[in-house]
This record gives structure tokens, C-alpha cells and sequence, in this order.
């Protein structure tokens, strides 16, 4: 039996350049195409602005010229992304529906009831820094000599506890280039804080947009993607239903990425 190809858009979380996700990719089935913009926000034709707004359109334009290439255009395409890829993709399917065959959002940050109040006050205050990442962000680390263990320095981080470790080789390939004896990051720090300044908190504005099919998909062990935030969600979006991964946290792809990529892959064969 002759299986359909597929394009998979991939839309990688803050901070986690699309790269980063090399292994789920490799364990995607052979009839998936994958395509995933390097790096979103880094594009100075859409500077970021409140609610990713800008950051939809980029998503948009990128599937738009890949729709260009006649093979890519004649398979369906579902967008995938991972937490604010995640965010990004549902816009993206509720502005421009045509585009996609289905959604799947991985682990998003949403904002939704009176916590939508809260964040959006917060952005007019440096409140916003310490209720999101961005605090940490602004102060990280961007340099390390080229002798550094890496994939050490990383996994004692709390965030990357438990990834999987050739995920971390991965994500160090991704966000790093040598300059002389220093590896340096290669996305703008101020940018990774100002995406969580930015966040989107007014999503019940597009209950009912979304005609695509579509899956969420928390993890088990989440403190991002929580019951009280995605129930208002699911109820706005009534044609989402929701998979709860019975292991990992917020950045579960890169923690088990084959797991990830064999679940994408049921859910699309739904």
C-alpha cells in the first residue's frame, strides 16, 4: 500500500533553534516532510511585537514560499510546533486555514482567564521579567571557551536536567558558532527575553477561528502547559482534542524525541 507523503512545518520553542530537534526529525516516518524555520523573531522585515503578531506572518510567509516548490504544494501540510512555535502555528492556522491540514501544538504557554489580566498588567511593568523566563534570559551566559564540556555545563542546568543528551549535542550545534577560541551564541539574547515579554494574552479572541484539525499535546509532568490555562483553551477551541504524554516536562520533544516524533506521527494518522 502506497502511504501519502505529508510536509511537516515545524516551529521550534524560544530560545531552541529549529535544529535543536534533529533527533525528532530523524524518527519522523519517511513519507514526513520536514521543513522548519532556523531561527523566528531573528528576521529585522518582522521585528517582534506585542502577541507575536509579526512572528504569525513570519510563519506564514515561510509556508507560503515553500508552497512555491510545486512538490511541496501538492502535499497537505501540518503545522507543528513546540511551545511558542506552538502559539505561533494555532495563529497561523486560525489567520490563514487554507494553508494547513491539521495542527498539533506541543506543550504551549497559554495564557487564558484571569491570568491573561495579570500578564498583560505585568508587560507594563518589569514585573512581566520575573513571572516569565525572560528575567534569566536577559542574564545568560554567551560565551564559553571551545575546551568547555558542553553537553556537562548544559545538563547541570535545571532546564536541561533531562534532555536527552544528543539532544543538547544538537542544541549546542544549533545556537553556537566558533569564533576564535570562544563558542558564541548565534541568536540575539535581547530577543529570547523579549518573546517572553511579548507573550500572547488575548487567545480567547480567536475562539472559534480554528477549522483545521487539531491536537494538544501536554506533558505529564508540565509546569507550563497546566489544567487550569488549557481548559479554557480546549472549551474555546471545541475541535481540539487533547493528549496528555504519560512522561516529560515543558520541553518534552527534546527530552524523548523518538517518543515525540511516534506520537506525532498516530496523531496524524488519526
Amino acid at each position: 500500500m502506497t502511504v501519502k507523503s505529508i510536509n511537516i512545518n515545524f516551529a521550534h520553542a524560544n530560545g531552541f533553534p529549529a535544529q535543536s530537534y534533529r533527533k525528532m526529525f530523524a524518527a519522523f516516518p519517511d513519507h514526513f516532510h520536514v521543513v522548519a524555520k532556523d531561527k523566528y523573531a531573528h528576521d529585522h522585515r518582522f521585528p517582534l511585537v506585542d502577541h507575536w503578531r509579526n512572528q504569525v506572518d513570519e510563519l506564514i510567509e515561510f509556508v507560503e514560499n515553500q508552497n512555491l516548490d510545486p512538490d511541496f504544494a501538492d502535499r497537505p501540510t501540518y503545522a507543528v510546533g513546540h511551545s511558542f512555535g506552538a502559539v505561533l502555528s494555532y495563529l497561523a492556522c486560525c489567520k490563514r486555514p487554507e494553508l494547513f491540514k491539521g495542527l498539533i501544538m506541543l506543550d504551549p504557554p497559554l495564557i487564558t482567564g484571569p491570568a491573561s489580566m495579570v500578564f498583560q498588567l505585568a508587560k507594563r511593568t518589569k514585573l512581566i521579567d520575573k513571572i516569565t523566563p525572560a528575567g534569566l534570559s536577559k542574564i545568560r551566559r554567551r560565551t564559553w571557551h571551545i575546551n568547555n564540556d558542553l553537553v556537562k555545563y548544559f545538563k547541570s542546568k535545571a532546564l536541561f536536567k533531562n534532555f536527552d543528551d544528543d539532544c543538547i549535542r544538537d542544541y549546542i550545534n544549533a545556537v553556537m558558532h566558533q569564533d576564535e577560541k570562544l563558542l558564541r551564541l548565534n541568536f540575539e539574547v535581547q530577543v529570547e527575553a523579549d518573546i517572553f515579554r511579548t507573550i500572547p494574552t488575548q487567545l480567547s479572541k480567536h475562539y472559534g477561528q480554528l477549522s483545521t484539525g487539531a491536537f494538544l499535546v501536554t506533558g505529564k509532568d508540565s509546569k507550563v502547559c497546566i489544567p487550569k490555562l488549557y481548559k479554557r483553551f480546549l472549551k474555546g477551541n471545541p475541535s481540539m482534542r487533547h493528549t496528555l504524554l504519560d512522561r516529560g516536562g515543558h520541553m518534552y520533544p527534546l527530552e524523548h524525541p523518538k517518543l515525540v516524533a511516534k506520537t506525532i506521527s498516530d496523531l496524524i494518522t488519526v
